[in-house]
């Protein structure tokens, strides 16, 4: 199961839990209506709804449908939408549902027939109108202007639907449910925010050269207890979900997605066109346009939009949601409205998009999420000053002088109001407390002490061929200790071979931040006495965990390592950082582990000493990640990762036995291809120069899937290839259902195709060849005297394999196969693997 998908299930898991007991609000005011075209009785979605005494206001639905909630009464409301006339209305206290018509501002409609019986024709006049847009979609697009700003206003919801019927109706202490919910967001349907986060930022546009720069000066969020929900990674991983939408973009990115846009380069493939009619205002025509999938089961929209027709053929307005047979999983509804306007110079400019998505199970709808832009102040010629583009793309200046409160184009609801407070009283609550305790035990698999938390839980026990049956006990810092300084360690007991193993590290921020804040600064320094396969590195969780002591190839083979290390790291505002370790290292074989001297092999090498001087250069641009205290998750999207890393063995410092150059590099990014789903590919590359004996070089690792910059291989055995330089390859496919889609009764399965390949090889030189050297130490062997470790020849390893995702909505199987190198005796036979998976 992937990093972010985790933090999926872990936040909604936190988010059920912690709605167990809130606040009661009293004596409100509830206004009801309904808002139409009083023209065409058609439901008004974009109209929004205002009380100027209170400055509270609320949206429509797209039925039309709004609810206004007061703490006191009020004598009039303001409605207002784009292309309407605004509205005062009078409030009549025993008047309890408005019907509300706006006068359109002299708009005439021309109906057009629409008529779906008859075959469907690739010429009709809305196909040839489609062309003209993606033809001047490039000159359209807001970004491709050579310099501009506007300001962005940005509320992102989520919550729970239905809270009545999932914590019931009897119980006191809920009342809470029953009086804070919101009606606006899903239509006719009560919805509870328990999350919220509204950002003000000034955003600068540039296209010589090209950059962007999003500087936030205003926010307001919901906080969590930080002891059991890390607050920033819900941030990160909300606006990484709802992103801001561009019709003008090939695809919409969302839910880790791509969706085809109607009017991408080749979306007449994919979709089907019909006129619906023309709206003509005082200046301009528009033509309306419905679009619907020409396969429902495909990652498209459906929905309606207007088109321009005063030569430029831009989008007026769209409005777009999926259909209900789509191969996504959990999302019950998912809508689009976006809205644009014409500046004086004729460029049509966004000024609002709303996204909103129910998740559930078949009808039944769980939780929402909804986003909402508006767009404002924009200046096409804006020159940005000198170092506006300076660091990170994405920046926070807050205002201390004004607060959101008086900057917001919106005001908020009641409702939207009561969010923050009643979360902050939450927090507060004993059981709410205990509950959420629970539950981080159970996914993050700490316990939390305050200042300090124990764990990780899958690692307490563990049992293998050298240590039998072993205990382990740890745990780590937390920011109530500090933010500036971090610890984090364990100890360990083997039964079998009666060894205390142990590991401490720490970090001290050195820039006057969090540690764990970007851009971050610190030192480290670690000390370690533990045993490791070969080829594996030092490190806190090293893979003792409870459910890798069932693994098929369990090694017989370690080294008991000493470990010393100091390192700095130090990162920059454009993504680029920049760390230093030495570490000292004292390998010692154990178990049937053996170093013959290829010189005498009656004779053994008992040590492996060495001192090593590492660079590591990164640049991951515009990179998002989520993160847990020093450890980061890159949040994967298009933007590639690279990483550049020199080692240097220091012979006679501090013991270091060895002289060596090491030079590695490794890139990884995420390829997006439309409807044929996307890419995962890595590629790393390294040359070894020293003599060295063939534990310090380079090896494949194995079912070791740390992050996806990191290639591991499933079926190598453990110390089977050795190289000094070698070739890396790791690519791996999601198609999304694109081929099982087209098939009848195999796509209302919904399952998707995933298939991937890895790829290793490498050479060893001959002073490295225990074979051809008298200077190193022999490959050890097995029981029955057959060798180990293999040179390759002139061709590379491949393993591969293909499978089916979405099984039941929660599984994954994967047929792995060895594609090369199967005369080597005893190599990992081909299997099938099982696993849990859970994707939208």
């Amino acid at each position: 199961m992937k990093r972010a998908d985790y933090y999926l299930i872990r936040f909604i898991y936190a988010t059920i839990l912690m709605l167990i007991s809130v606040l009661t609000v009293e004596g409100q005011v509830r206004i009801k209506g309904r808002i139409v075209n009083a023209s065409t009785k058609e439901p008004i979605s974009t109209a929004t709804i205002k009380s100027e005494e209170h400055n509270t206001g609320a949206s429509a639905t797209k039925t039309g449908a709004f609810e206004l909630i007061l703490d006191k009464p009020i004598s009039s409301i303001l409605v207002t939408a784009l292309g309407f006339v605004d509205k005062r209305v009078e409030i009549d206290t025993f008047i309890s549902y408005l019907q509300i018509e706006l006068d359109p501002k002299n708009f005439a409609i021309e109906a057009v027939e629409v008529n779906r019986k008859r075959k469907y024709n690739n010429h009709n006049p809305a196909v040839e109108l489609i062309d003209l847009v993606i033809k001047n979609r490039s000159l359209n697009k807001l970004e491709k202007k050579d310099s501009l700003y506007f300001e962005s206003y940005e509320k992102i919801k989520f919550g729970l639907m239905d809270p009545k019927n999932i914590f019931g109706r009897q119980s006191k202490d809920l009342k809470f449910f029953y009086s804070n919910v919101d009606t606006s967001i899903v239509s006719e349907k009560e919805a509870l925010s328990v999350f919220m986060q509204e950002t003000l930022s000034d955003n600068y546009v540039q296209q010589s050269p090209a950059r962007t720069k999003k500087i936030v000066k205003a926010e307001e969020k919901t906080e969590f207890d930080p002891r059991y929900v890390n607050n920033p990674n819900i941030e990160s991983f909300m606006g990484f979900m709802f992103q801001p939408i561009d019709i003008y973009e090939e695809s919409i990115y969302f839910l880790n997605k791509q969706f085809l846009s109607p009017i991408a380069s080749n979306a007449k493939l994919y979709y089907k066109y019909y006129i619906k009619d023309t709206l003509r205002t005082e200046r301009d025509i528009y033509v309306r346009i419905e679009f619907e999938p020409r396969n429902p089961v495909d990652l498209l929209f459906k929905g309606e939009l207007a088109i321009s027709m005063d030569g430029q053929y831009a989008v007026k307005s769209a409005q777009m949601r999926l259909d209900e047979k789509v191969n996504v999983s959990f999302v019950n509804d998912l809508q689009l409205q976006l809205s644009y306007f014409k500046d004086v110079s004729g460029v049509m400019l966004q000024d609002t998009s709303a996204i909103t998505v129910t998740f559930g199970r078949g009808t039944k709808d769980a939780l929402f999420g909804h986003r909402m832009n508006v767009n404002q102040k924009y200046d096409l010629r804006h020159i940005a000053a000198d170092g506006i583009f300076m660091g990170s793309p994405v920046e926070k200046r807050l205002s201390a002088r004004k607060t959101l409160q008086e900057l917001r184009p919106i005001q908020l609801s009641s409702s939207e109001q009561s969010t923050y407070t009643n979360i902050d009283s939450l927090n507060n609550l004993t059981s709410f407390r205990t509950m959420m305790a629970m539950g981080y035990l159970l996914s993050q698999g700490y316990y939390s002490l305050g200042k300090f938390e124990l764990g990780p839980l899958e690692y307490l026990y563990h049992q293998n061929n050298i240590e039998g049956n072993r205990i382990r006990i740890g745990g780590r810092s937390t920011a109530a200790f500090s933010e500036k300084v971090y610890l984090e360690g364990y100890l360990a007991y083997g039964i079998k071979d009666q060894d205390l193993k142990y590991n401490l590290r720490t970090a001290v921020s050195l820039n006057g931040k969090s540690i764990v804040a970007f851009p971050a600064h610190y030192l480290e320094a670690s000390v370690q006495h533990d045993i490791f396969e070969p080829g594996k590195g030092i490190g806190f969780l090293k893979g003792d965990s409870f459910f890798r002591g069932f693994r098929s190839n369990r090694p017989a083979k370690f080294l008991n390592t000493d470990a010393y290390r100091i390192g700095h790291m130090i990162e920059f505002g454009n993504h680029v950082s920049l760390s230093s370790k030495v570490t000292l290292q004292r390998r010692n074989p154990v178990g049937d582990l053996r170093f013959a001297l290829s010189a005498d092999s009656t004779q053994f090498l008992n040590t492996i000493n060495t001192s090593d001087l590492q660079f590591v250069l990164r640049w991951a641009p515009n990179e998002k990640f989520y993160y847990r205290n020093l450890n980061r998750t890159t949040i994967v999207e298009k933007y590639p990762v690279f990483n550049i890393q020199y080692n240097k063995g220091l012979n006679g410092f501090l013991g270091g036995d060895y002289n060596y150059d090491a030079l590695r590099f490794s890139a990884s990014k995420r390829f997006f291809l439309n409807q044929l789903g996307f890419g995962n590919m890595t590629i790393s590359a390294g040359k070894i120069w020293g003599t060295l004996p063939y534990p310090l070089l380079e090896m494949p690792n194995i079912q070791e899937n740390k992050d996806r910059h990191t290639i591991s291989y499933e079926r190598v055995n453990s110390m089977e290839f050795v190289a000094d330089q070698y070739l890396k390859l790791a690519y791996d496919h999601r198609l999304n259902g694109f081929l099982l889609n087209k098939i009848p009764l195999i796509k209302k399965l919904k399952l998707r195709e995933v298939f991937g390949a890895r790829m290793f090889w490498g050479d060893l030189s001959q002073k490295n060849n225990p074979y051809m050297s008298n200077d190193v130490v022999y490959f050890d062997k097995d029981t029955e005297g057959k060798i180990l470790t293999n040179v390759m020849g002139k061709d590379p390893y491949w393993e591969g394999y293909v499978g089916l995702d979405n099984i039941f909505r929660v599984l994954r199987v994967q047929y792995y196969v060895r594609m090369t190198y199967n005369e080597i005796k005893e190599p990992i036979r081909d299997r099938f693997r099982l696993s849990l998976h859970f994707s939208f």
